[in-house]
């Protein structure tokens, strides 16, 4: 029994230290996601509204009662309670456009919505993404650090051996010392920022993520600029603040309604002798045709409109030019970040080839301790520039794909 408690924990610890790849990252998002739920709700809520406008002529049925009853000084000629029943019928045969107009609204802003849900969760991968080799890097410093921490401690022992044998000052004890010390600091404070990024990284994918793999991003090139979702739901914009120009005109031009309604009569406290022929069941139709001569509103109004749309029209135009910026940036960017790997890779070769002659060179007494902590600090600087410019290559390729304006699911076609 005791043996099986002990298989049973170690499954559970194995499967919640399983490292999250990529992938499953995104997909986690897409699922968990409280943000990307809301805005799926959004999406469902102006479609409701896109129905609620949909027959433009916008028929109503009703149905009602009313009880009236006279009790001081009822005059013999006055019917003392009366009760109707009544079912009404109204239909817009023509109101200048306006149902027409808003249903054309509502279309747009519904296409609106559905761009902005693909916009906002491309923008939350793109987040995701980032976060994930971020993180990476910080991993990546961390094991840079553990390595020089590793070999300071290895120098730290043996100098205080020759110390204790007489055969090196105390100050040089202290230095490494005081190194190691730092460095433990410094791993410390990255061991913290990697808990923060990775807590604010779960915060977003909806679930907790405590471990990643080193997954990579394919390399795909020439990839050719398209306008995104946000491009689209500005556009869609667009359109519905032209339709809500037409709306704001549609107060000056002619309507017609019919309506139709049918009463049923119960009379009760009247004398049947005085009042006689009273109808039982009435039906009332009425065609109205009405026309706005005047008024103060819709000058305003329409001039409003007006002004909304031009403002819509530049955010339009600046996002246009911001999306393609960023994706000229974004492609140079890529080009760069190959050539820092390039040189990041000859200076960690150069840094190493040094590091391990001064060292040499610190053993048989030939250079002092600074030399030796200058070339161990330069090669491990230049053995984390190196990793964190693997990373920055992944990052950029991150932004290039989701700069490029494909939709977010052909880029997960990318991930493997």
């Amino acid at each position: 029994m005791n043996t099986l408690y002990k298989i049973v924990i170690f499954v559970l610890l194995s499967v919640g230290l399983q490292a999250t790849s990529l992938k499953e990252l995104i997909n986690i998002t897409l699922k968990n996601s409280s943000n990307i739920k809301s805005m799926s709700y959004l999406v469902k809520s102006k479609k409701e509204t896109l129905k609620s406008v949909s027959n433009i002529y916008a028929p109503t049925l009703n149905i009602g009662a009313s009880y009236s009853k006279l009790d001081i000084d009822v005059l013999p000629t006055q019917i003392g309670s009366t009760g109707v029943g009544f079912a009404s019928f109204e239909m817009n045969l023509y109101d200048g456009g306006k149902n027409e107009a808003t249903k054309r609204q509502k279309e747009y802003e519904y296409s609106a919505s559905k761009f902005d849900k693909n916009a906002y969760t491309k923008g939350l991968l793109q987040q995701v993404t980032t976060f994930f080799f971020q993180i990476k890097n910080i991993e990546a410093n961390l094991l840079a650090y553990n390595e020089k921490s590793k070999a300071l401690e290895a120098q730290y022992k043996r100098a205080k051996q020759e110390y204790d044998m007489k055969m090196v000052t105390l100050d040089e004890v202290l230095k490494f010392k005081s190194a190691l010390e730092a460095n433990k600091y410094l791993i410390e404070e990255l061991k913290y920022q990697k808990i923060d990024m990775l807590r604010n990284l779960s915060l977003l994918a909806g679930k907790s993520i405590t471990k990643l793999d080193s997954s990579k991003l394919p390399n795909i090139l020439n990839l050719q600029y398209q306008p995104s979702s946000h491009i689209k739901s500005l556009q869609a914009g667009l359109k519905a603040a032209n339709e809500n120009i037409k709306l704001a005109g549609v107060i000056k031009k002619p309507k017609i309604k019919l309506q139709d309604t049918i009463s049923r009569y119960e009379y009760g406290d009247y004398d049947s002798k005085i009042i006689k022929d009273l109808p039982d069941t009435q039906n009332q139709f009425a065609l109205t045709f009405s026309l706005n001569l005047y008024d103060t509103a819709s000058k305003h109004k329409k001039e409003s409109a007006k002004l909304a749309k031009l403002s819509k029209k530049e955010d339009l135009n600046y996002a246009k030019l911001k999306e393609k910026t960023l994706f000229e940036l974004s492609k140079r960017k890529l080009q760069t970040q190959r050539t820092k790997i390039k040189s990041a890779k000859e200076a960690l070769v150069s840094a190493k080839s040094v590091y391990k002659i001064i060292k040499t060179k610190y053993q048989n007494g030939i250079v002092d301790n600074i030399t030796y902590l200058d070339a161990l600090s330069k090669m491990i600087t230049a053995k984390a520039e190196y990793l964190t410019s693997l990373n920055d290559y992944e990052i950029a390729k991150t932004n290039y794909y989701f700069n490029s304006g494909k939709d977010y699911k052909e880029i997960l076609q990318f991930l493997k």
